[in-house]
């Protein structure tokens, strides 16, 4: 074989692994993303007090909803990958005993936030959120950024920018979202998945107080990227696996014990 027909192969396999790598690209958002524009049901209907916010993020207006609570603590809750946060009311519900603030909202193209939902859209996202809050509420230390599934991504990525606030829960989360690619498809090059949402990297120097929340049962994350989030994750930490709970039932499976818990660390972080 000559030194020019090596060339040329070179330059073929490049040409494919650029390609490919293009093409994952453009696919990884239909993917990954599954929003619900319409909103099936709102806190009225399930008689919770609220108040409806316009938060900016970039040249979009995302919609959210704030639940007054009784303390002078805040939560905000990133959502997953599917559906929008009408979906969560019932959790809103569940929340509601501790007596916290809560904030709840869409990433851009779910529910009625403007735009159309990429992979650096939610990190944005995710920023102008706890930078409107903050500068809201004026309360960085009393504001606790809980995320699950995807919001988990989300709300790291947030935190990574401000680590002064009093905690960040991280729930049926994953390493990065390469590893999630190699978990659904083991025979597929690493190298064609973007090295996006790399939450083990960022919580090994985070400084954050950390509390990581994983259902047992959980098919469609498994528990044993929980387990890595915090063998990777810097003080201070603290791992929940919860019994008999899946992928999206974890406080219905953990019921008051899940409550109590996550209550106790939120008020302890907060002080």
């Amino acid at each position: 074989m000559t030194s020019k027909t090596l060339i040329l192969i070179s330059l073929a396999l490049i040409f494919m692994a650029v390609s490919l790598r293009a093409i994952a690209h453009t696919y990884e958002p239909r993917i990954l993303f599954h929003p619900h524009i319409a909103l099936e049901i709102n806190p009225k209907v399930m008689g919770l007090d609220y108040k409806e916010v316009a938060i900016p993020s970039g040249r979009y207006k995302l919609h959210g909803w704030f639940f007054p609570g009784k303390s002078d603590v805040y939560v905000i809750f990133f959502h997953g990958n599917a559906g929008n946060m009408a979906d969560r009311l019932d959790f809103a519900r569940f929340l509601e005993p501790l007596g916290f603030n809560l904030l709840m909202f869409d990433y851009r193209g779910y529910g009625r936030s403007e735009g159309i939902p990429t992979i650096g859209g939610i990190e944005t996202d995710a920023v102008s959120v706890v930078d409107w809050a903050v500068k809201e509420w004026g309360v960085e230390k009393r504001i606790v950024l809980w995320g699950r599934s995807l919001g988990g991504a989300a709300s790291l990525l947030a935190t990574l920018r401000r680590p002064d606030i009093g905690g960040v829960i991280v729930e049926s989360s994953f390493v990065s979202l390469r590893a999630i690619a190699m978990d659904a498809f083991p025979w597929m090059p690493v190298v064609f998945v973007s090295n996006a949402f790399p939450n083990a990297t960022i919580m090994e120097n985070l400084p954050t107080p950390k509390l990581i929340l994983h259902g047992m049962n959980d098919t469609l994350i498994p528990i044993a990227h929980s387990e890595e989030l915090y063998r990777r994750a810097a003080e201070p930490k603290k791992f929940v696996p919860i019994k008999g709970a899946g992928h999206s039932d974890t406080y219905i499976r953990g019921g008051r014990e899940y409550l109590k818990v996550v209550g106790e660390w939120i008020t302890e972080r907060t002080r």
